[in-house]
Parts: C-alpha cells; sequence; structure tokens
C-alpha cells in the first residue's frame, strides 16, 4: 500500500490577508471561508489587482483550514470564476500527471477528523499548519486507480447530496405553505386578528435546573436548548434523567401537544411535542407552553414562533445588550394572529404529510451517508 505525505504531491498557496478598508462594492469577488461552504453567502470585493499568487479560477481545488470544526474545514472544488483568494484558505497545486485532482480532494476530506484532531486552538474555533497538513499520509495507488475511485466516490457523494438537498427544498416548502396560507405574519395582509398570547395559554413554566446530577444513561427522556430548532424537534442528540418524583418535576413534564421556546441564547426556536417525546423532561433554558387548542393550533403557533414575526419580538423583548433571555412576562404579552382554528388544523395536516416525506428522506440521507462513509474507508486502505 502506497502513503505518501499530502504535502509531497501538492503545494499548498496561501490566500492574501485583506484589510477590511480594502473592501469594495464591486471588482473582483474575495473568497472567504463562508464562500465555500455556503454559495449563499455574499462575498466582500476587491477593485485592484493582486500578486497572480492569490488568484484562482473555476476547476482549482482549495482547502479550508481555520475555523469551526464540521463546518469550515476541508477540500473543495472552486467553481465560479475568476476570484482572490483571502487568507486561511490554500488553493492545492498539483501535478495532474502525478495525481488525480479529484481523488485528492476525497483523499484529504477522509482525514478531516485526523486534522481537527491535530489543529490548534479551543473547542469552537481551530485551525492547522500549513505543516501538519503536509505532513499527513495519503493512500496514493497509480492514476488510473485514483480515478476509478474518484469515480465511484463522486456517485456515492451525489446521492448523498441529492438526499440533503430534497430535505432543504421540503423545508422551503414548509415555510412558503405558511406564508401562503396566513400571509406575511410581519404585515398581516390578511388582516387576521391579533391577540397577547395570554388570551390563548393555559400553562405556562421553564425547565428545572441543576438536573445534572439526575443524569443518566437511560431513564427519562431530557430535551435541552440543542434539541429544540426552528419548528421541529432534533432527537439525535437527547440526555436521559432519573426523573426525581415530586412537584417539581411534575411541573416541567411534557405532554402531547405542548410547545417548547427557547428563552435564552438563540431566542424563537420553538418545537411542538409529539407522542414521541411525551412525558420528557425539560432545561432551564426552554419555556413550556400549554395552549386552549379550540383558539390556537400548537403546530400553526410553533411555526408563527419560528418565523420572522416572533423573533422580532422576541429581539424588542430581550433586555440583555450581553446574555439573551426572556421571561414569562415578555412570552404572555407576545402578539399573536390567530387566522380560524380550522385553517391553523388545515396547516397541520400539511405539515404532517411533508413531514412524513422529510422522515423518509432522513432515513435515505442516514443510508447514503453511510454508504459513502464505508466506501471511503475501503478507498483509503486500498480494499475498494
Amino acid at each position: 500500500m502506497n502513503l505518501v505525505s499530502f504535502g509531497s504531491v501538492c503545494d499548498l498557496q496561501n490566500g492574501r490577508a485583506f484589510k477590511p478598508s480594502e473592501w469594495a462594492e464591486a471588482g473582483t469577488p474575495i473568497v472567504r471561508i463562508q464562500n465555500l461552504n455556503d454559495e449563499t453567502k455574499s462575498f466582500n470585493y476587491c477593485n485592484f489587482e493582486v500578486e497572480d499568487r492569490f488568484h484562482i479560477q473555476s476547476g482549482d481545488l482549495l482547502f479550508s483550514w481555520s475555523g469551526t470544526p464540521g463546518t469550515s474545514f476541508g477540500a473543495f472544488f472552486w467553481n465560479r470564476g475568476k476570484a482572490f483568494l483571502n487568507q486561511h484558505i490554500f488553493r492545492v497545486d498539483i501535478d495532474e500527471n502525478v495525481v488525480d485532482k479529484n481523488y485528492l480532494r476525497h483523499a484529504i476530506n477522509s482525514k478531516l477528523t485526523h486534522i481537527i484532531d491535530h489543529a490548534h486552538g479551543g473547542v469552537g474555533l481551530k485551525h492547522i499548519t500549513k505543516g501538519k497538513l503536509e505532513a499527513v499520509e495519503i493512500y496514493l495507488p497509480k492514476l488510473a486507480e485514483q480515478k476509478r475511485i474518484a469515480a465511484i466516490l463522486d456517485k456515492a457523494d451525489s446521492l448523498r447530496r441529492k438526499n440533503q438537498q430534497a430535505i432543504q427544498l421540503a423545508d422551503q416548502f414548509l415555510r412558503a405553505v405558511f406564508l401562503d396560507m396566513f400571509g406575511d405574519p410581519v404585515t398581516n395582509p390578511k388582516g387576521w386578528d391579533v391577540r397577547e398570547l395570554d388570551d390563548c395559554l393555559i400553562f405556562l413554566t421553564s425547565g428545572s435546573r441543576g438536573w445534572a446530577k439526575h443524569y443518566s444513561s437511560s431513564g427519562d427522556k431530557f430535551i435541552r436548548i440543542q434539541n429544540v430548532s426552528k419548528n421541529k424537534l432534533l432527537l439525535n442528540d437527547l440526555a436521559y434523567v432519573n426523573a426525581p418524583v415530586g412537584a417539581e418535576a411534575n411541573r416541567t413534564k411534557t405532554q402531547i401537544g405542548d410547545v417548547l421556546l427557547s428563552i435564552t441564547a438563540d431566542l424563537g426556536r420553538a418545537a411542538v411535542v409529539t407522542e414521541e417525546i411525551a412525558g420528557s423532561y425539560i432545561n432551564q433554558h426552554l419555556a413550556l407552553l400549554r395552549v386552549k387548542q379550540d383558539k390556537l393550533n400548537p403546530r400553526y403557533f410553533a411555526a408563527y414562533l419560528s418565523s420572522e414575526a416572533g423573533v422580532t419580538q422576541f429581539k424588542a423583548k430581550n433586555k440583555s445588550a450581553v446574555k439573551a433571555g426572556l421571561n414569562f412576562t415578555d412570552i404572555r404579552t407576545l402578539n399573536i394572529l390567530l387566522p380560524a382554528i380550522e385553517l391553523q388544523n388545515k396547516y397541520e395536516e400539511l405539515y404532517k404529510k411533508v413531514t412524513f416525506s422529510i422522515n423518509f428522506k432522513q432515513e435515505s440521507l442516514q443510508f447514503s451517508e453511510s454508504l459513502f462513509k464505508s466506501l471511503s474507508q475501503k478507498a483509503f486502505a486500498g480494499k475498494l
């Protein structure tokens, strides 16, 4: 098995440290890390020429060597024309008679866990030095074999990306359905009745503090703020507790149809408690809202809270410039649009149908990710 150092088959050219004073409204795009992992991000521009070593063109292989583990690190192809390379990104120059560029992308990305483990910095922000990146060992078969392996991995990666895109489109469709049925809740063009939330509340509380002592490897489900996203629950990282017996536990025990709301940090994330998670408990960073369901459908309510109208109100009520937070008065005095309950219920029906499709796609995504990982492991062990 032919192992070589990454640096022996490529030259790494770092980007230029552009100053904010050099940014312009138009000119040549400056490619930063966020432009690699999210094509919707806007560019800064440069309106003067820079040295050729900082130029990139479509087809160039780039490696982002600084940022947040899991999102920022990795090799990417650049395919959006002439641009200038910002610092924290290497252009990876190769001899195409020796190494296939696409194979090299897959090979070094298969080592990302190793690279991040050897990076400098804290949990949230890390960077790998040029020397350590160059020293990473990769499997390098003959050129024809590299191309064969890259083609197989491309097909598996394409399947994975199609599933990701399908899930994103379904989420976008749900937001479009909400706007079509109820109008923009910020401007209320359909003239729905507006009430303070307190008119529709049966019960409001927040989670218990100090439950770390009750943590367990199994037992009662314990919902934390990271499990609540915008109009959906994320249940792949649940904690468990051995809940104590008594009024305090009863107060924070969830029921089907309860709405959970983030009240610290990222305000405005709300989700509905389903049968799957009912009977769980919540931590102190969440509020539990139980509503009069003849007036307010929980699924519509969670979507409203997660919308721009809800988030805008949360930001206005947040009184701390240092640490975001909401109190019960803030929550009770939220303004809520109240469309006809029949229409709210119809939205829930559509939500369930789309969510069923999303769940199916999630299963497909998990399969395609496992397939890609398995093929990568075999490929770079010389067994594919």
